[in-house]
């Protein structure tokens, strides 16, 4: 992040995961070609992770590590989804082109946001720290009413 722009190396990010989106299918018979765009995949995504983070902590100051922590989750989250959507859309009559078709076009959609998207750039979203509120005197369930942020 020091030594690059973070826009121009997500954008090199996204489009070598479109690439490999649209050839892993064609390449799929070549077990060589085959571990060495898994191995770029997984290159990109350490990449990610690795730049997002102090991205998180410059544009949500005090609260970038929770929004990343939120951004794991879900990342779990289509960890789960993956496999069961795989699961629903592949057949006997389909094969795996749909799924790589979904993830390139991921891939554009990432692109397309990432050439409006300025780091510089104030977040217009503020996000607020929520807390549990206590149990009243009869130990009973209360809202949570959110609190304001420590400025």
């Amino acid at each position: 992040m020091d030594k690059f722009n973070f826009k121009i190396l997500m954008i090199i990010i996204s489009i070598i995961e479109f690439i490999v989106c649209g050839t892993i299918y064609v390449f799929a018979d070549n077990a060589y070609i085959f571990v060495i765009e898994n191995l770029l995949v997984a290159c990109c995504l350490s990449g990610t992770f690795t730049t997002i983070t102090p991205l998180f902590n410059k544009i949500f100051g005090d609260l970038g590590a929770e929004m990343y922590g939120l951004t794991g989750f879900f990342i779990g989250l289509a960890s789960f989804a993956g496999p069961i959507l795989t699961k629903l859309l592949i057949n006997e009559d389909s094969d795996y082109l749909i799924i790589y078709s979904i993830g390139g076009g991921f891939c554009v959609v990432k692109f397309i946001a990432l050439l409006f998207f300025d780091e510089n750039k104030p977040y217009v979203f503020k996000p607020r720290r929520i807390t549990l509120s206590p149990p009243d005197e009869m130990g009973g369930i209360t809202t949570n009413r959110p609190t304001e942020v420590d400025e």
